[in-house]
């Protein structure tokens, strides 16, 4: 090959490897989500770790990490899979509370993933998973109070309806503001907000109790979909705004729709749940 030619050559191969290389640190940044390794192509070879759902966002301060619904101790889980995706069963994974050289707020055992809650810090508490030397993953667990009890919150002010329900404006016309709870710790006389506590919403009228989206009212997140569950946020509160489709409800005049919220603690009810919580719709026009 001349040597004019080598030289053009060699330029090209550098300036296809350089976004390659430039790519290289950002791959190794996304190892708290993934992992960055040296990756083996065999079915045994771990290649990335993630996270299996939580039972819970939250662990309360004194008691172990439990499932959301039946109350039974849980502890956190990684998946582990190889180049081809898929999971690898018998990968030996090690749990840990991700900020412990800072503070105690979390006790994690290294082999089950069971987590107990400690104490409540201002700062973000992470647990961490990790396979091999390379590749570990991170995520968020609120440590938070013993629910104790739950109560209706502020009702929405009266919704008009708007014709035509059509279009993401006339949507959000047609939405009520949230209808919520208040999720409640005791302490001797004084009450405080239980952070990162899972409420559940149902519309009792007009019955609706599937959230089924065809109907005349259904329960929506702050973006407009579908959603029955929320999260306390740091002061207590979860809430559900209503969807109202405006040809259907209500028939005429002013109506209320009835929503029920629900909490429990160890798989029992807490007190004042299933509290009904009430919002009034008038029927309007174009």
């Amino acid at each position: 090959m001349p040597r004019r030619e080598a030289r053009r050559a060699g330029h090209t191969r550098r300036a296809l490897l350089l976004p390659l290389l430039r790519l290289l640190p950002l791959a190794c940044g996304a190892a708290l989500a993934w992992g960055c390794a040296e990756v083996g192509t065999g079915p045994d070879v771990p290649a990335a770790i993630e996270f299996a759902p939580f039972p819970s966002p939250a662990v309360v301060v004194g008691d172990t990490l439990r499932d959301a619904t039946t109350g039974a101790v849980a502890g956190i889980q990684a998946i582990v899979r190889n180049l081809d995706g898929d999971p690898i069963d018998d990968a030996s994974v090690r749990y840990l509370y991700a900020n412990a050289n800072r503070d105690t707020a979390l006790r994690v055992d290294s082999l089950t993933g069971l987590v107990i809650g400690r104490a409540i810090v201002s700062q973000e508490t992470r647990v961490a998973a990790r396979v091999g030397s390379s590749l570990q993953v991170l995520r968020s667990l609120i440590v938070t109070t013993r629910p104790d009890t739950v109560v209706a919150g502020t009702a929405p002010q009266l919704l008009t309806t708007t014709l035509p329900d059509t279009g993401r404006a006339r949507a959000q016309l047609n939405t009520t503001l949230a209808v919520g709870v208040l999720v409640q710790h005791r302490e001797s006389a004084t009450l405080s907000g239980v952070n990162g506590w899972i409420v559940r919403f149902e519309i009792v009228s007009p019955a609706n109790p599937s959230n089924d989206t065809s109907s005349a009212v259904f329960l929506v997140n702050d973006v407009g979909t579908a959603s029955v569950i929320d999260t306390t946020d740091s002061g207590g509160n979860a809430g559900r705004r209503l969807r109202v489709r405006a040809s259907t409800f209500p028939v005429s005049g002013t109506d209320t729709v009835v929503v029920r919220a629900s909490a429990l603690y160890r798989g029992r009810v807490l007190p004042g749940s299933g509290v009904l919580l009430k919002a009034p719709v008038r029927r309007g026009g174009g």
